[in-house]
């Protein structure tokens, strides 16, 4: 859990990016990164444990959903990246689905939860590694560097 920040409160823009190793793959919501329902990157969903990104956008949900389940004990990056027009997944570097989203990001005081949410009880199974929340949209050849790069490595 880290405290709310005004770094964290996305407005117009967001990529969020984490490697996970799933050890259940169920028909649940499993969170990633979530932030008090306003943006949310999830491992499983209730849609068939199919991998989800959303969030809240001038008071309506959007969604993106992943084509397939991600492998068991298996460890894959995901990221979903918001511009102001399109929300798009990415598993592994590549865009697995997108969709027309417009508004501005819901703001919300709670705190940025990795691995699960105290509200729901949305707990993630599994291991995660490299969390990365930014405030603007990256772009592929962006997600696919931050997938090649640990964190805490450069010059």
């Amino acid at each position: 859990t880290i405290p709310d920040a005004p770094s964290l409160r996305l407005t117009t823009g967001m990529t969020l990016e984490a490697w996970v190793n799933p050890s259940l793959v169920t028909a649940s919501d499993r969170d990633v990164v979530w932030k008090g329902n306003t943006y949310f990157l999830e491992a499983t969903s209730f849609d068939g444990g199919r991998p989800l990104a959303g969030g809240i956008f001038s008071g309506s949900y959007g969604l993106v959903f992943g084509p397939s389940t991600l492998p068991l004990n298996t460890w894959t990056h995901v990221a979903t990246t918001y511009d102001g027009a399109t929300l798009r997944l990415f598993v592994n570097g590549a865009q697995v689905t997108s969709a027309a989203q417009t508004g501005t990001i819901e703001s919300s005081s709670t705190p940025l939860q990795i691995g699960g949410n105290a509200l729901f009880g949305q707990y993630s199974s599994g291991r995660i590694d490299e969390v990365r929340v930014y405030d603007t949209a990256l772009t592929q050849a962006q997600i696919q560097a931050d997938l090649n790069t640990p964190i805490g490595s450069g010059p």
